[in-house]
């Protein structure tokens, strides 16, 4: 599946990826490559899965790939969407107690702690 077959020009790129900023793209196919560069796309990495582990999450990389996609895509500004996003988690985890809802704010805030762009 060619995902990058309909990305826009100068659009975002997100991967999920158990490599780093710095090696991410020496083990992406050239054609993957190629299409990034063609179409100016501004590429971000994040290992979603190690996020969630580090965090208590398990694997539940939802609210990390949310966070990441407010993040950057500029809907909001960035500090009213994680704000917005962290009012979403207090009422839908606030009755499971606070240990919950602070599980997934550390979620959110270690999300944009390793959220990089690759250049």
């Amino acid at each position: 599946l060619d995902v990058l077959k309909y990305a826009m020009p100068g659009g975002i790129f997100l991967l999920d990826s158990i490599y780093n900023k710095e090696d991410v793209w020496d083990v992406m196919p050239s054609e993957v490559q190629q299409a990034i560069i063609d179409k100016k796309l501004h590429f971000y990495v994040i290992d979603a899965h190690k996020v969630a582990r580090d965090t208590g999450m398990g694997g539940r990389i939802n609210t990390v790939m949310q966070t990441c996609f407010f993040a950057l895509s500029g809907i909001l500004p960035r500090e009213d969407a994680i704000a917005q996003i962290k009012l979403s988690i207090k009422k839908t985890y606030g009755k499971r107690g606070e240990a919950v809802v602070a599980q997934n704010y550390r979620a959110v805030d270690e999300t944009l702690a390793h959220l990089y762009e690759v250049t």
